[in-house]
């Protein structure tokens, strides 16, 4: 009796795994156990008595699945403080830990007495009612020559097209300039940046050394994109030294970007390196240079303090380096950066933030733009919409977003895309990020998480087999 017990409780659960229709259905609740949907971690990012209240960003979990599936359509049921403006559900799409995110809720539209309009699952929310279709903002939104002003726009969840050249209203103090700039502040790794031309050429001079920390080769690659994503140039410097792990800082061979008869607008320079390399100078002959989404300023920079200019409202600072432990000042107020291998969460609320810094050896990141001079800010592209936006002088959002007034708990369905998600020894991961959400901050800000059920869409088992 009890082998047939087990018996049948193997195939049961054989089945459940296998999936041999192609489909299959998971569910756990707060404390109950469940091999395919397992729980949040961190711990320290957790609480409550089933571990399922969330209060630190971000945590994770798996969906281990003993096959591969096209799609999984997500039901969750969560109750958020209040605190929490913002909240995002993703699946991991690489091995770099990168996450492919959506929206799962946002107080922040759920409560806007704005206009909305909507077509194809893309909603248009309006301060004042101008548009009566989407289409038409979109036309607007698109056109180079429009009459639109960007940054009355906000975008959340849907691309708007990035603007490939100037608005012709544009200020004269954006164009380019004959003069050569240089930027001295020494950044370490890998990098990105903006630039615009409306003559048709640009130069970039880079000089770099090495610190020989690392074991492996220290070669750097500098790519030129245009404005549709494609590569007009690549330059690589070969290392040809060696010397890794000799901890002796060594001058490498300089590299040059110079380009004729281009079109006219930006374009997007990357500086691929690893983290022994630190660029000591950048010296160009163009208006605009504007770095993206992160910058780390090298320890060894011969500069004892650092200014810098960000759209970005949301901003994250760490370091690794004691050394560089320190008072930052943003938009003129403190800001304590107290803790090594920590990352440090702040905010701002100007369209355009000044950070400064005594000291350097600090990574900073952020949606948005940064630069070392504020003429050489410019963002090409829709400003996103973040958890800390000012609101002020947006008279515009679009997003896929729908935007509702529900219960203190909610439940809500999201569909991921499998078929080039990464997965590793049999396992989906997944990540809820909730921005802003700090563990120690005193605040008693938390998201608890109820039910969680995927189902689980791909090939049958004869379509597998048979498959050629």
């Amino acid at each position: 009796m009890l082998s047939s017990f087990i018996f049948l409780a193997v195939c049961f659960f054989l089945y459940h795994a296998v999936a041999v229709f192609g489909v299959a259905s998971y569910s756990v609740h707060p404390c109950s156990q469940s091999f395919f949907i397992q729980k949040l971690t961190p711990k320290d990012r957790t609480t409550g008595k089933c571990q399922n209240i969330i209060i630190g960003d971000p945590v994770y979990f798996n969906l281990n699945t003993q096959r591969t599936f096209n799609s999984a359509t997500m039901e969750i049921t969560y109750k958020n403080s209040g605190f929490n403006k913002i909240m995002e559900v993703g699946i991991l799409a690489d091995a770099r830990k990168n996450y492919r995110l959506q929206p799962l809720d946002n107080i922040i539209l759920d409560n806007l007495d704005w206009s909305m309009i909507e077509a194809n699952g893309v909603y248009l929310l309006q301060r004042e009612k101008k548009y009566e279709e989407v289409a038409a903002f979109l036309n607007d939104a698109t056109k180079n020559d429009s009459s639109m002003n960007k940054q009355e726009v906000l975008t959340y969840f849907y691309d708007l097209p990035a603007m490939e050249i100037l608005p012709a209203t544009m200020s004269s103090s954006v164009k380019n300039k004959k003069e050569i700039q240089t930027i001295e502040n020494n950044l370490r790794g890998s990098y990105q940046f903006y630039t615009y031309t409306d003559n048709g050429t640009f130069a970039f001079h880079f000089s770099f050394h090495d610190l020989n920390i690392n074991k492996d080769p220290d070669d750097v690659v500098i790519t030129v994109y245009n404005a549709k994503g494609e590569v007009i140039n690549r330059q690589e410097s070969k290392d040809q030294i060696g010397r890794e792990e000799s901890r002796k800082i060594i001058e490498i061979n300089d590299l040059s970007i110079e380009e004729q008869n281009l079109n006219n607008g930006f374009y997007k320079i990357e500086v691929a390196a690893n983290d022994d390399i630190v660029t000591t100078r950048i010296s160009f002959d163009k208006e605009i240079v504007s770095f993206i989404n992160r910058l780390w300023l090298s320890s060894d920079d011969q500069n004892t303090s650092t200014t810098l200019f960000t759209d970005a409202d949301e901003m994250t600072f760490s370091t690794i380096n004691p050394q560089a432990l320190q008072k930052i000042k943003i938009n003129g107020d403190d800001f304590d950066l107290n803790q090594t291998y920590r990352q440090f969460f702040a905010l701002a609320d100007k369209k355009i933030n000044k950070i400064e810094l005594t000291k350097n050896d600090v990574i900073i990141s952020g949606q948005g733009l940064f630069s070392f001079n504020q003429k050489n800010l410019y963002n090409l592209n829709y400003h996103k919409l973040s958890s800390h936006t000012n609101l002020d002088g947006i008279n515009y959002i679009i997003t896929t977003y729908k935007p509702a007034h529900l219960g203190e708990w909610r439940t809500k369905t999201l569909t991921f895309n499998l078929k080039d998600a990464f997965r590793y020894n049999n396992n989906y991961g997944f990540i809820i990020s909730i921005p802003g959400l700090i563990s120690d901050d005193d605040i008693n800000d938390n998201i608890e998480i109820g039910d969680i059920s995927v189902k689980l869409n791909g090939r049958s088992l004869w379509e597998k087999l048979t498959a050629s």
